[in-house]
């Protein structure tokens, strides 16, 4: 490699674009900790009655009427699906806006007929349902975010039904093992028995041993 060519690749490689790209990079990797992160526009959250499509449908066109009248997206985020929990973050600041654990989350998908949004619907508070509605750049997001949301589910499925059959094979190896030493510390019925009979009949009684000795001096 040549002096001049070395030169052209350090500026290039220092230039305020390529700096620019790498700070984006170390920051969405800062922000994801190695799990899947998604970069989206957060529409924000409506508040909804029931799992009915039509009131899903009624939450998103509500928020992206604020869009077409004037609104801007706002701020770039960053939906993370955590293995327990999924977060969104400012990617600007990292600040945490939602948190959401899986165990929560009734539906999500990608909208039909908008495919750019994804949507996911929640319980807040233990009851109060919440649709959460994203802007997505590209239709393929919105699927690629459904689909790794549902591996997601799955995976903490498995886990929870291995911890479930761990706990039970735990309390049946207790039981067992309980049984097993009250058994051995409990005495046979017949023991008691036996050893009162025996004892009956090596005893002597005291008026008995009298009135031999008094049965005797008479004779």
């Amino acid at each position: 490699m040549s002096l001049g060519t070395f030169h052209l690749m350090q500026t290039l490689k220092n230039s305020p674009a390529a700096l620019r790209r790498r700070f984006k990079r170390d920051r969405l990797e800062s922000l994801s900790h190695g799990d899947p992160l998604f970069k989206v526009h957060y529409l924000g959250t409506e508040k909804i009655f029931s799992l009915d499509r039509e009131q899903a449908q009624h939450a998103i066109q509500h928020l992206l009427d604020g869009i077409s009248n004037g609104k801007k997206l706002g701020k770039d985020h960053a939906l993370v699906v955590r293995p327990r929990y999924v977060e969104v973050k400012e990617l600007s600041t990292g600040r945490q806006l939602t948190k959401t654990y899986l165990q929560d989350i009734a539906y999500c998908a990608a909208d039909a007929t908008r495919p750019n949004v994804f949507l996911y619907i929640c319980k807040h508070h233990g009851q109060q349902l919440q649709c959460r509605v994203f802007w997505c750049s590209r239709a393929e997001r919105a699927k690629d975010m459904t689909t790794c949301l549902a591996h997601s589910f799955q995976r903490a499925l498995s886990d929870w039904q291995d911890g479930s059959n761990t706990l039970a094979a735990k309390t049946k190896g207790m039981e067992e093992t309980t049984k097993s030493i009250t058994k051995s510390h409990t005495l046979p019925a017949s023991i008691g028995k036996v050893r009162w009979k025996k004892r009956g009949s090596v005893s002597r009684s005291p008026h008995r041993a009298i009135t031999r000795r008094g049965s005797a001096s008479d004779s």
